[in-house]
């Protein structure tokens, strides 16, 4: 009995072992350069496309810095992205569009041509008239991510490598009807890109990019004036394990040429962003409360001396600048301590540099819903019983700080701190004021929340510090933006 048990496990083993190579079989030599040969047949008539033009609509879950409106209840948002370019001559024009909780507009435009290559906002809300100078090299830098939403496009460096036997393998898939082609890209960093295909009909199915974890899914194909392409595109980066974009192409068409008006700056902007020179000042604004910023303002810190304890508000966004906020303020009150840091609501770009604080021992103030939101946060799951909080509650003054905490639409819970002898408020994202104090075209509707609370409350203010940008917003700007909302 014992023998017929054993031989019957052989068996099944040996049956087991037959059933996966006949389903997931290596190709036999030249099945690769064959396969090929028919994917390079079949996108033959798409090979030729140098300029296009692309539009499409796309859900982001905004998975970089889980800027939600309620961290517990992940929210994507809708954008629009039209894009022209021309492959040969490296020009495109991009224009991306994305409407986020509140009513904000982010509209972002960037284009390269021959000698030029700028960013600018045609809402305003950021850069106000100002551009960016994205150098010459953007082309190269943008556009890759760009044609992975194209199937036939995407595929492109598979067709045009010239070493398929060395540097292409075929596995085959008989049960799915799939064929998987690994790709070893010669790019210097030696990438690894796995094509999945439907063999019936022929269609890419995915690509994943072993190198960056970043995986995209094809679907719904359909043909628009004899061209073939999948009509949407989910796409997983950084080895996310559901979509962070889910994508619907709109419209694609072959063009001659980017068109010529989109490749220049529209009349009246200007001037251009110079570089940051990263070196971080203090200028005293009030008795005993200074601003903290380099030279393009592009974060904002104030911190008030109280004593011998400092009270820090702002700093903490990302770990290097809260380090140099702490030397910066070390080096100017060395006999002083750094008691406190806060925070005025739990979006990555206001909380990543807090395990700096936590590390020193340094409390952070917020307000209960944040404090909840901090503790969740995946990027201090290592380190945050370092963390010391103390709750911020609606009213609450600290030391001539008076904290009023807003339910809003563009977080849950997202406070301010007014400091009442001195009329300054210090805010993030309740205003978004460019540093030229341009008025965006387009209000989020939390601005009239601040700005309708500042005045039931009648609270003095002589200038408003944003964490972001714009550190001297003045009366009448604050006016003017409520106006725009009319």
């Amino acid at each position: 009995m014992k023998l017929n048990l054993t031989l019957y496990s052989r068996t099944l083993a040996y049956a087991c072992m037959t059933l996966f190579t006949i389903t997931i079989a290596s190709a036999q030599a030249g099945e690769t350069e064959e396969f090929v040969d028919k994917l390079k047949t079949h996108y033959q008539t798409t090979l030729p496309i140098k300029a296009f033009s692309l539009s499409y609509h796309f859900l982001n879950k905004q998975y970089r810095d889980n800027n939600y409106w309620d961290y517990q209840m992940p929210n994507r948002v809708m954008s629009q992205r039209m894009i022209e370019i021309d492959l040969v001559k490296k020009h495109f024009s991009d224009s991306d569009i994305l409407y986020s909780p509140g009513g904000r507009v982010n509209n972002r435009t960037q284009f390269q041509n021959d000698t030029e290559s700028y960013y600018y906002e045609p809402n305003g809300s950021f850069l106000g008239k100002r551009y960016f100078n994205e150098g010459m090299a953007n082309f190269d830098r943008i556009i890759p991510y760009i044609l992975m939403n194209v199937d036939f496009l995407a595929v492109r460096p598979l067709l045009e490598e010239s070493n398929i036997e060395g540097n292409v393998t075929l596995q085959q898939n008989i049960k799915l009807g799939t064929n998987t082609l690994t790709h070893k890209v010669s790019d210097g960093d030696e990438s690894v890109i796995e094509y999945e295909f439907r063999n019936i009909p022929l269609q890419l199915l995915s690509i994943n990019n072993k190198s960056t974890s970043a995986n995209y899914v094809y679907d719904d194909y359909q043909t628009t004036r004899g061209i073939t392409f999948a009509r949407s595109v989910h796409s997983n980066p950084e080895g996310a394990t559901e979509p962070a974009y889910i994508k619907f192409i709109d419209q694609f068409e072959v063009i001659e040429q980017v068109d010529p008006a989109k490749l220049q700056l529209p009349q009246g902007y200007g001037p251009e962003i110079p570089k940051s020179d990263g070196i971080l000042v203090s200028k005293e604004i009030a008795a005993d409360l200074y601003l903290v910023t380099d030279s393009s303002a592009w974060r904002n810190s104030l911190f008030k001396v109280n004593g011998d304890k400092i009270m820090l508000f702002g700093g903490s966004g990302y770990p290097a600048l809260a380090e140099k906020t702490i030397k910066l303020i070390n080096e100017q009150f060395p006999k002083k301590k750094i008691t406190s840091v806060y925070v005025t609501h739990p979006h990555g770009y206001a909380i990543d540099g807090l395990n700096v604080y936590a590390e020193k021992g340094i409390d952070i103030l917020a307000d209960e819903y944040s404090i909840a939101a901090i503790k969740a946060y995946v990027g201090f799951a290592d380190d945050i019983d370092k963390f010391k909080f103390r709750t911020i509650d609606h009213e609450l003054n600290i030391d001539g700080a008076h904290f009023y905490v807003l339910e809003n639409m563009h977080s849950k819970r997202q406070s301010f701190v007014h400091f009442k002898d001195s009329g300054i408020i210090f805010q993030a994202d309740f205003l978004h004021i460019a540093f030229d104090n341009t008025i965006a075209k387009v209000i989020p509707n939390y601005t009239r929340t601040f700005i309708d609370f500042v005045r039931n409350k009648q609270l003095k203010l002589t200038r408003i510090v944003g964490n972001y940008q714009n550190n001297n917003i003045s009366v009448e700007v604050m006016n003017k933006t409520y106006d725009a909302l009319m």
